[in-house]
């Protein structure tokens, strides 16, 4: 597994897909839920916005992925925080294949002036594409430290009601928990996670027991 989302990268996302918190089916007849998640979701299916959250994590990584594999992004060793997490919003949006054609062949420079012209679906430009390839390139763009001039704070009362993972559970969420604390994940909650978990915990001032109760995935989802 390459390295983790980042925030900037998350957030992003989150501002331009918007999340439903009641399954819906899209326009492709696909039941989704969430920031676009469609794995098993089903027919009237609800979920916690900290669950969305989980999903967005877990879904993302495959284009953090793409983005810090140098035969899609020849120049990726080279890049920052904010280039890497602007290219990973892009091919979220516009997929793998768009990231290696962006990327091929262009410098740092070229790249960001490039970013600009993914703003059409069906040979038309979208102002809702023109505005999300503005923000990619001014992150891109952006030196690490500075904040952006538009940013916005999202308030508002966040739910963490995730189920209770430990050694021997598997499936989804032990994923997305390993992801969280940096261990390739398998879907599996062995040694390794439970060690993690417990350096996790430790960092954060939590008790350290080794298993992801509530707490633990409120400190794990507000860290990213």
């Amino acid at each position: 597994m390459g390295r983790s989302i980042g925030k900037e990268a998350l957030e992003m996302i989150k501002r331009f897909e918007g999340c439903r918190l009641q399954s819906y089916k899209c326009p492709a007849g696909v039941w989704t839920i969430g920031y676009g998640h469609t794995e098993g979701v089903k027919q009237g299916q609800m979920i916690t916005q900290a669950q969305a959250d989980a999903f967005l994590i877990m879904d993302c990584q495959k284009f953090a992925d793409y983005v810090d594999n140098p035969s899609y992004v020849p120049i990726t060793k080279s890049l920052n925080d904010n280039q890497r997490d602007a290219l990973i919003s892009f091919t979220y949006n516009c997929g793998a294949g768009s990231l290696r054609t962006l990327c091929k062949g262009r410098t740092v420079t070229q790249i960001a002036e490039a970013i600009l012209l993914y703003n059409k679906a069906g040979g038309k430009v979208l102002a809702g594409l023109t505005k999300r390839r503005k923000a990619e390139k001014e992150l891109f763009l952006r030196p690490i430290g500075e904040t952006s001039s538009n940013a916005t704070i999202i308030q508002g009362q966040e739910e963490y009601k995730m189920d209770t993972i430990r050694r021997g559970s598997e499936g989804k969420l032990v994923k997305i928990w390993q992801i969280i604390v940096g261990v390739n994940p398998d879907g599996i909650f062995g040694t390794g996670t439970e060690t993690a978990t417990r350096a996790f915990q430790k960092q954060h001032a939590l008790s350290v027991d080794g298993i992801v109760g509530n707490q633990s995935w409120k400190a794990g989802l507000k860290s990213l």
